[in-house]
Order: C-alpha cells, then sequence, then structure tokens
C-alpha cells in the first residue's frame, strides 16, 4: 500500500488534496483510481489509513479514515557533516533516514570540495526515505555551517562524538557502550579529512571525544553511515 508523508493534522473523516507532486505520484506511478487505498502518516499524528475519492483538476482528494499506528518519537540522533558530491550526499541523507537520524547539520570545513547546497531536494530525499522505511519523523535539516563556528556553539546535548582516520582513539562501540543511554551525535568529516588546524581544535574542545574507526580509511559516506549504523545497535 502507498505511504505518504502529510505535514498535516490528521484525523478521521478529514478531506485532504494532495499536492500536484503528490497526486501525480498516485495517479501517473502508481495508478492509483477512486476507491483505491493507502497509508499517510506524520510525526504528531502517527499512521492513518486513507482512501482516495476523487481526484479534481490533477489533484486528488484522500479521505482519512482511522489510525493504523500511534505516533512513536524517534530517539534523538545527530549527523554534522561536510556535503560531498551530490550523488554520495544525496546517497548519505537517504540512508541516514533509514538510519534513524533525527537533525542533520551540513558543515563547511577546510577541505571541503563542494560548495552547492539543494535543500529542497535534500529534504525531499528524506522525505522519500522516510515513506519507503516506515519511520513517521522526517529529519531536520539545519541551516549550514562553518565547522568553528558549530564547535563554538555546540548544542550540550547529544554526547558528540568525532571520527579520526588512522587514529588509536577508543573504538566507537566501545565508546557508546560506556554512554550507553545516549543521545548521540556524530561529526564526519570530507572527502579530502579533517584539516591539522581541525583536528587540533576537536582534541582541545571539552566536550567532544574522539573516536576510531578502525585502521582502515573509509570513505566519507562510509564513515557517515557506519556510526549511525553502530549507534542503533547500543
Amino acid at each position: 500500500m502507498p505511504r505518504l508523508y502529510l505535514n498535516q493534522p490528521l484525523t478521521e473523516k478529514t478531506l485532504i488534496t494532495l499536492s500536484l507532486e503528490q497526486s501525480h505520484y498516485l495517479l501517473h506511478v502508481l495508478r492509483q483510481r477512486a476507491g483505491d487505498k493507502v497509508t499517510v502518516f506524520n510525526a504528531e499524528n502517527g499512521d492513518w489509513s486513507a482512501v482516495v475519492r476523487e481526484s479534481v483538476r490533477k489533484q486528488i482528494v484522500l479521505e482519512i479514515n482511522s489510525q493504523i499506528k500511534p505516533a512513536v518519537p524517534t530517539n534523538p540522533l545527530w549527523l554534522a557533516f561536510a556535503p560531498l558530491k551530490q550523488e554520495a550526499t544525496n546517497f548519505v541523507l537517504e540512508k541516514a533516514t533509514e538510519l534513524g537520524v533525527t537533525h542533520v547539520q551540513p558543515l563547511w570545513m577546510d577541505h571541503s570540495n563542494t560548495q552547492r547546497l539543494n535543500e529542497e531536494r535534500w529534504q525531499k530525499i528524506m522525505i522519500e526515505a522516510a515513506e519507503q522505511c516506515e519511520r513517521q519523523d522526517i529529519p531536520v535539516l539545519l541551516p549550514s555551517l562553518k565547522l568553528m563556528d558549530f564547535l563554538g556553539n555546540l548544542p550540550s546535548e547529544p554526547l558528540w562524538f568525532v571520527a579520526l582516520e588512522r587514529s588509536d582513539q577508543t573504538p566507537l562501540l566501545s565508546a557508546l557502550q560506556k554512554k550507553p543511554q545516549g543521545p548521540y551525535g556524530f561529526i564526519i568529516g570530507p572527502e579530502g579529512g579533517f584539516s591539522a588546524v581541525e583536528q587540533q581544535a576537536f582534541r582541545q574542545h571539552p566536550s567532544l571525544q574522539i573516536i576510531s574507526l578502525g585502521w582502515r580509511v573509509l570513505r566519507a559516506e562510509t564513515a557517515a553511515l557506519t556510526v549511525l549504523a553502530v549507534a542503533q545497535s547500543v
């Protein structure tokens, strides 16, 4: 059954007109017609069953029927990372959503190799991933910041970790098991790695713990998804 995110209140017997984009998806991609059932959801109201009532001027009208699943909160999980090349960034956002990330913080770093951000596209990717993986909330996409500005105003919560390559620091899983209550936040570097200045800033920061992801040098997107996957297992 198709599953759609709706950023509006969901209540029994409510009629909701879908956007042109969502209507096109149901009508022309999934071939939905009057009487067909869909699932709609959001973080506040949970999952609800709905039925296609009609199509008016290329826009579908849904009738909300009954709640399937109540809203279930997602544990906070932050990912602060340097935007990568377009395909790699899109991949990270999709998989991070599937892995339960709740806050995405783009950071500009000394070795960042892209200057283009497409927040609208990123938001769409995360919504589509949430629809597919059956989570109810959409990750919060925060305004981009320079790394040093971010470190200067680092949120007191979650517990922050930064992964350095070729590091002899505590392995990630061991570090998380010592603080199983969470919540966790991770800083991941760009494709060119952290600069010496940035690494020094990490070592001097009182609220950051440096961790190791093993002796192999991981691609930035691999590192980002590794920390999130391990965090899910704690």
